[in-house]
């Protein structure tokens, strides 16, 4: 009996996928599956996905048409049987121990879902940094109880194992067809978690710059960070507690899409940069009237307050780009 379902998206990673693979099946912890979704590679993924699968019989190879990350995550979850579940990045990899770590952490407090810090890792400089929580691993937190919580964690579905009932008893999925899936499906995870623990320890390696990597890109899909916040918000407006966290959720909404609008540096399309800017700035004078009014400061680093303003990012742009010609 297999202890954890690990599901592990697969797109085209041909270059990072057996460093994936070698870290899961040197796992210390033995009790696991590996259900690896081939989501319609076209390069020599699904080659590599069959010779490990040779190599140990704990890897299961499933395929499916392309249906992007959320879809293969969504999928994997349809195979799983273990108790416990984890999501890995196919160009990610883990640490030795973190399987162990983390389910020994639900054992011993029956929390529904523990959360683990990350090594960030850079592939130009070959550098690592440690992305650390701000929670006691000593004790267990309830997000009634730490509103905040909402403001600290990563959106990522990869620094968490969870109980597979916390998504089957919820009706909870990925939603289908959008990046930033994580932003709109984290959150009501955490909602609707009993108790929710923590491993102060990096357990995880993303892969913060790796080239095509979907978050560093901007296109039409930028616009999928303001569909996803709205998915979340409106899940807490269903439950019947979005205005118990109103504060929390404008801070989550506001500063993700800051984050995003620093990506329109690198543009040089200024009618779609500026429409972009436009819809952004509508949706939270729309939600959050209130704006840049914040419990939490909205305005965490150096320059944000450059983007926190449509007319002055779009003459920060527009200075910048004529300097870079």
């Amino acid at each position: 009996m297999s202890k954890v379902s690990v599901v592990v998206p697969v797109y085209n990673v041909e270059d990072y996928l057996e460093k994936c693979l070698d870290s899961l099946i040197h796992q210390t912890l033995e009790e696991i599956e590996i259900l690896c979704v081939d989501d319609g590679s076209t390069d020599h993924s699904n080659e590599l996905l069959y010779i490990y699968k040779n190599r140990d019989p704990r890897i299961q190879v499933l395929e499916k048409p392309n249906g992007g990350l959320s879809d293969a995550r969504n999928y994997g979850m349809k195979f799983a049987t273990a108790p416990y579940i984890l999501f890995v990045d196919s160009d990610d990899f883990l640490e030795p121990q973190a399987l162990e770590k983390a389910a020994a952490k639900l054992d011993e407090t029956g929390a529904d879902l523990v959360i683990f810090d990350v090594y960030q890792y850079f592939m130009k400089t070959q550098t690592k940094e440690v992305i650390a929580n701000r929670y006691s691993g000593d004790r267990v937190y309830t997000l009634k109880e730490n509103p905040e919580m909402i403001t600290r964690i990563l959106n990522a579905a990869w620094n968490k194992m969870y109980r597979r009932s916390l998504f089957e008893d919820n009706g909870i999925t990925y939603p289908f067809g959008y990046l930033y899936e994580d932003l709109g499906t984290t959150y009501k995870l955490l909602l609707k978690a009993k108790s929710i623990a923590f491993v102060n320890e990096p357990l995880y390696n993303y892969l913060a710059d790796r080239p095509g990597n979907i978050t560093q890109s901007f296109n039409q899909k930028a616009y999928h960070i303001l569909t996803m916040a709205e998915e979340t918000m409106n899940y807490y407006r269903q439950e019947g507690v979005y205005d118990q966290y109103y504060e929390e959720l404008k801070y989550l909404a506001c500063v993700n899409i800051i984050e995003n609008l620093k990506k329109t540096r690198t543009v040089k399309d200024r009618k779609l940069v500026n429409e972009y800017i436009d819809a952004c700035f509508a949706f939270i004078h729309k939600n959050f009237p209130d704006y840049p009014e914040c419990k939490y400061p909205i305005n965490r680093q150096k320059n944000d307050w450059i983007y926190m303003r449509p007319q002055v990012l779009k003459g920060y742009l527009c200075t910048r780009n004529w300097i870079r010609r």
